[in-house]
């Protein structure tokens, strides 16, 4: 019999009373064998372990992993995290079940890791619970459609979940996520139904026929099909949800595989081959920041350098230095997309554009597999780093990262190495009060309005004041007032506005269109990450893309990134923008004070990439116009945060 590595009674009860008052789930050591823990069977972080984390923040559910054949497991939430994890070794199969106090149990399946990760990275690659279903099925999902077979599975295992999570009052609304620990009682109530069901009664039993068999149990019926759909789909949208940047191929390590390290990046050129001595060849290269946010919206910025080979330079890094230095940076902007890395089969399958200033059509972004939710690679050497394979077929090559761009006549393609960076996490109640997760009667803090003030290093540029809202889902869009001007894009104050229509009110905003309600256009700019359990912080992460934004268009927020630009050391530091409620939490109405800091407890600071590489050019060639010095004077600068004088704190 295998060792079930089940936390005691008394310790998982303690963890469920502490979880609804900011408790974090106990770490307990078990007896150890060939150094099993108790969410896996090898430590996270050791050579050969492949920890996952699953989409569903779920501590309890059972696992073995094939490489163990005496243990069994159960996933471990950790708030400080925000996060459920397991691990097994690279290679392994890994079987899920939910077990019962005694001999009962519900399974799950087994499904190959191989499928979610070939190789141990810095980062945990997302498991959902659509990869669960497609093992329970051995099929794929071929789309995120409620009448896909594998679609179907998971949306039952979704009902599952949010019946117990409902259960336990975890949830208000049968789509919210939040933390779910399975108790012991509903490990003891598990025995009342009349037998084990297993993988082949999951995935073909009928749904009224199910819900008989699991109802000694659990009450199903009270999650519809609708609600358990959006449930999966709000998970894969979490679950592809990040920052997606290449990294400079300046200084890169080429051949090792680590967090923005060892890739080339976005480069090519206008031939077949990109001879980088060939002064006849016109190359280019690249570097943006994108963000997937909660809907699934994709947009961001960057910039690209074209110019023709030098005769002295032999690696991509070194020409990329000098086109750097000896031409002018030039913007590229991704407006919101509502595609990009397809969440089921994780590829490229449409079309990302990027707009380029100059140039009428776009540089497109057209193929690529992201690998261990973590890394697309454009080259083979790095595609064999990724994938662990010897050898590279001509279908695999279909998965490298690849773009083309038309310029004049001339038709521009090449690669691209890209890294997924800060994937996102489900947000917690305690923390995020929304008015999608407050019960009736309890007060709710988001969506907040606020006007973000741009501040710049150069104090010859006026300051910038930016209207926002975080909504209810934990996305970011600008709530700019009418008439609007280049420094002066605050929220709207009550006296400016029509009929004495407010600022802070989502009532008349067009979702699908993001004109609100007094005719404005706006746009997505960001997301919130993580809401942090132990301080009460939510952490922001912004990338203004659009001409519209004027001096501030650009302008990276709360990345937490060191970017190079020079082999000397100089840099772009964007740290993080962690936002306090701890004060708005302890009200039942009105407003109070928040306060906004960045991991160092500093001022937040921000950036523009454009800005600092237009600087880094104009530094070094004589003939930079007065337009770009201009530009070089936004390279960024701190940031502040206040709440809009129409926002107020509300009870549902």
């Amino acid at each position: 019999m295998k060792n079930k590595y089940l936390l005691p009674f008394t310790l998982t009860t303690l963890m469920a009373a502490l979880s609804g008052c900011g408790g974090e789930s106990a770490n307990v050591i078990p007896e150890v064998y060939e150094g099993s823990t108790t969410n896996g069977t090898c430590t996270i972080g050791s050579t050969g372990c492949l920890g996952f984390a699953l989409d569903y923040p779920l501590s309890g559910l059972n696992f073995t992993c094939s490489s163990d054949t005496k243990n069994s497991f159960v996933t471990t939430f950790d708030a400080k995290d925000g996060a459920a994890t397991g691990a097994c070794k690279v290679g392994d199969k890994i079987t899920f079940f939910i077990k019962g106090e005694k001999d009962k149990q519900i399974n799950l399946g087994t499904l190959d890791l191989n499928k979610i990760a070939k190789v141990s990275t810095s980062q945990l690659p997302r498991l959902t619970i659509l990869d669960i279903a497609s093992g329970m099925t051995n099929t794929p999902a071929r789309s995120l459609d409620a009448n896909d077979s594998t679609v179907k599975v998971a949306m039952r295992l979704a009902k599952i979940l949010q019946a117990l999570a409902l259960q336990n009052g975890g949830i208000a609304d049968p789509t919210d996520i939040q933390a779910l620990y399975i108790t012991d009682q509903q490990r003891v109530d598990l025995e009342r139904i009349s037998q084990s069901i297993s993988q082949d009664a999951f995935v073909n039993t009928a749904d009224a026929d199910f819900e008989l068999l699991i109802k000694p149990w659990l009450n199903i019926s009270n999650i519809t099909n609708e609600q358990a759909f959006s449930t999966v789909s709000m998970l894969m949208n979490i679950s592809n949800a990040g920052v997606y940047q290449p990294e400079f191929s300046l200084f890169s390590t080429f051949g090792v595989v680590s967090s923005l390290s060892g890739s080339d990046g976005l480069v090519g050129c206008n031939k077949e081959t990109c001879n980088t001595q060939d002064s006849s060849t016109q190359h280019l290269f690249g570097h943006f920041m994108l963000i997937t946010d909660r809907d699934g919206y994709t947009f961001g910025s960057g910039m690209q350098w074209r110019g023709p080979g030098v005769s002295d330079t032999s690696t991509v890094g070194g020409l990329n230095t000098k086109l750097l230095t000896t031409t002018r940076p030039i913007r590229m902007t991704a407006n919101a997309q509502d595609h990009w890395i397809n969440p089921v089969t994780k590829k490229i399958d449409r079309n990302f554009d990027f707009q380029v200033d100059q140039v009428v059509t776009p540089l497109s972004i057209y193929q690529g597999t992201l690998y261990n939710d973590y890394m697309i690679a454009g080259k083979e050497q790095f595609y064999k780093l990724l994938t662990g394979k010897t050898e590279v077929t001509a279908a695999d090559k279909l998965d490298f990262g690849l773009w083309t761009q038309t310029i004049g006549s001339e038709n521009f393609k090449g690669t691209l190495d890209l890294y997924k960076t800060f994937p996102i996490t489900y947000l917690d109640k305690r923390v995020f009060k929304s008015v999608n997760n407050a019960k009736s009667g309890e007060a709710y803090i988001f969506p907040m309005y606020a006007n973000l003030t741009f501040k710049f290093t150069d104090t010859s540029v006026n300051d910038v004041v930016l209207g926002i809202v975080i909504d209810e889902k934990g996305n970011i869009r600008t709530n700019m007032k009418p008439g609007s001007t280049e420094d002066d894009m605050s929220t709207a104050l009550d006296v400016e506005l029509p009929s004495g229509k407010t600022a802070c009110e989502a009532t008349g905003f067009n979702s699908s269109t993001y004109i609100d309600q007094n005719g404005v256009q706006q746009y997505r700019i960001g997301t919130v990450s993580r809401a942090f359990t132990n301080d009460k912080n939510i952490s922001l992460r912004m990338v203004l893309a659009n001409a519209n934004l004027k001096k501030v268009d650009g302008a990276l927020v709360g990345m937490n990134t060191n970017i190079k630009t020079s082999s000397t050391g100089e840099s772009i530091v964007v740290g993080g923008a962690l936002l306090n409620v701890t004060n708005l939490l302890n009200l039942t109405s009105g407003k109070a004070d928040v306060t906004f800091k960045d991991s160092e407890v500093e001022e937040v600071k921000w950036a523009s990439t454009l800005s600092s590489f237009q600087k880094v050019y104009n530094a070094n060639n004589s003939t930079h116009t007065s337009q770009d010095k201009e530009i070089a004077k936004l390279i960024g600068g701190t940031l502040t945060f206040a709440l809009a004088p129409c926002y107020t704190v509300k009870i549902k």
